[in-house]
Order: structure tokens, then sequence, then C-alpha cells
């Protein structure tokens, strides 16, 4: 006698009056601990359930079949909740409503969906777009014919991938022209390295401008301080953090700090305190700033001369020196 098989029916559910199946194997007792309690009616326990979940082949085909009067509801489901509801009418929906409008406009970007608020963004990233590629083809164009070569699927691919979302950008454009058409390059190509469209892809407009100030300084070495006030005995507690005056850029001290943490987690730029510019008028500038004065304020009505100065210094590293000669100069 042939011994039936016993395969795991697939369970549907119904929302509501919006007709979702979602089909879900159901292969042990754990996954039905998971299921949402409104999902299970309270008179149905876990062995019955299972026994109406995992039959034969020939017991499903006749608990299925259209003669048979064994009519059991594999589920009898209670009305969604509203709230459940209106999420899933947001999911199926132009992809939300206000709050979710911004990611809408973003989504035609990535996907091709449709807003109406968009129209402007879409019509400006085609200008830009093809700004991209006219600026792209302008540098490949440009590399002479005995050093041009085929360019690096690995680099290029990530690069154009990553641009898409920088496009708009004409600092970071920029940058990725010169990337791409320098992995094209024999002369520059040894120094592309392919996580150079991923740290470029994740700086922002004030992290490029500042890595090229950095890049563009005359001296390779460059000052940096720590600023803050003296405690009641021999403590100290720094309030200004890694003040930096970049050479030819303005930027606000909140936002060089914040570049500045960006371009070190990038592994672009080293900050050390352990060792300094031995020279003493290298850090003058960075005493005529507010936050030495306002540090210093504090401190003389604790009758403290002077704040506290940790003197350090920023310099590019390996990485940083190779992504700047490539990206930038």
């Amino acid at each position: 006698m042939r011994q039936a098989q016993t395969a795991p029916a697939v369970f549907f559910i119904y929302f509501s009056s919006r007709q979702y199946l979602l089909p879900a194997l159901l292969p042990s007792r754990a996954l039905f601990s998971l299921l949402p309690y409104w999902l299970i009616p309270a008179d149905l326990s876990i062995d019955y359930f299972f026994a109406i979940i995992f039959l034969s082949n020939d017991e499903r085909n006749d608990f299925m079949s259209d003669e048979s009067t064994n009519k059991i509801a594999l589920v009898n489901l209670p009305d969604m909740p509203e709230s459940v509801d209106n999420a899933l009418t947001n999911l199926t929906d132009s992809p939300t409503k206000n709050a979710g409008q911004t990611f809408g406009d973003l989504w035609y970007l990535v996907f091709g969906g449709i807003s109406h608020a968009a129209d402007k963004k879409r019509m400006k990233y085609a200008a830009d777009l093809e700004k991209y590629r006219n600026e792209l083809s302008d540098a490949i164009s440009k590399i002479p014919d005995d050093k041009k070569m085929e360019p690096s699927f690995q680099v290029t691919a990530q690069a154009l991938e990553n641009s898409k979302y920088c496009v708009s950008s004409e600092t970071l454009r920029t940058m990725f022209v010169k990337l791409i058409s320098g992995s094209m390059n024999q002369n520059t190509e040894p120094l592309v390295h392919p996580c150079f469209p991923e740290i470029l892809k994740q700086l922002n407009e004030n992290d490029a401008l500042l890595l090229k100030d950095i890049f563009s300084a005359k001296q390779p070495l460059l000052p940096i301080c720590n600023i803050g006030i003296h405690g009641n005995n021999t403590g100290h507690h720094i309030l200004y953090p890694n003040v930096f005056l970049p050479q030819t850029l303005e930027l606000s001290y909140p936002l060089c700090s914040l570049s500045l943490s960006s371009l070190e987690r990038a592994g672009l730029i080293s900050i050390q305190y352990d060792t300094w510019i031995n020279n003493e008028e290298a850090y003058s500038k960075l005493k005529e700033t507010s936050m030495y004065e306002e540090a210093k304020a504090i401190d003389n009505g604790f009758n403290f001369e002077n704040p506290v100065f940790s003197k350090g210094l920023v310099q590019l590293t390996h990485l940083g020196k190779a992504f700047s000669i490539v990206c930038i100069s």
C-alpha cells in the first residue's frame, strides 16, 4: 500500500476588502507562534491548526474538492484594523503622501516613479545629466591616443552608478569626471583604487571643497587645535574640538569640523594631537578665533589667564594624496 506523502499546504490570508493574497508556508510549530493573534481564531488549537495545514496530497485534494462536504474555513479572519488597512493603502499608492512626498520625489531618480512635484527637479536632473555626459566625453577625448586605455569595469561601472546621486553638484560631478577619465589614462590609472567611487559618493560638497583646500595648501602639515576651559582642580573640558582654518575656503566652524570628521572617516586625512608643528606662529590665527575668545572669557572668570589650547596637525594620508591627484588635480 502506497504511503501518503505529506506536504505543507499553502496558507492564504485575505486582507479586509482588498484582494491581497499572501501565501506563507508553515513548516514548523515555531512559526505558528509567530503569527499575529488576529490571524488565528480563538477556538483553533495548535494541534487542530496543523492537522488542517499539514495534509497528505490525497487528503488535501479531497479537502479542496467542490464535492467535499467538509467545508471548514482554514482561518476565519476578522475585519482588518483601520490603521493596518490605511498602511496597506499607503504602501500601494504613490509611495505615501504629505511626509512621504519627498521620498516620492526621490523615487523617480531610482525607479522612475511619477510625481508632479518633482517635474522641475526632473528637468534640472536631466540637464545636469546631459552636462555630465558632455563633460565626460570631452575629458576622455582629451586623453592622448597613446595614453588612452580601456576603462576598468570595476572602477568605471561603480563610478557611473554612484555618480547618478551627485550629478547636480558641479563640484562632485567634476570629481567623478576626473575619476572616470583618470582610470582610462595610463599616467593616472596606477593611482586609481576601486574604493574611490564609494568614497566620492559619501562626500558632500563641503567635504570635497575642504579636501581640495587641504590638497592645494603650500605646506603638507596644517595646524589644528582643541580649545577648552580649565576645571576646578587640574582637569579641563574641551569646548571646541578640531578648530581648523581653511586656506581659501570660508566655512563655519560646525560645518568645517563635520567635514574634517567625514574626511578622516574616509581615510583621506589624518588628525593628530600627539605631534604638532614646531612653529608657534603657525597657530597664531587659531588664537584669534571667536572660539578662543569665548573660552578665554570663561576662564578669566575663574582666574585662569588663558584657555586650554591643544596643538595638533592635519595632513593627507597616502590614500588621500592618490585620491586628490586623480579626482582634484
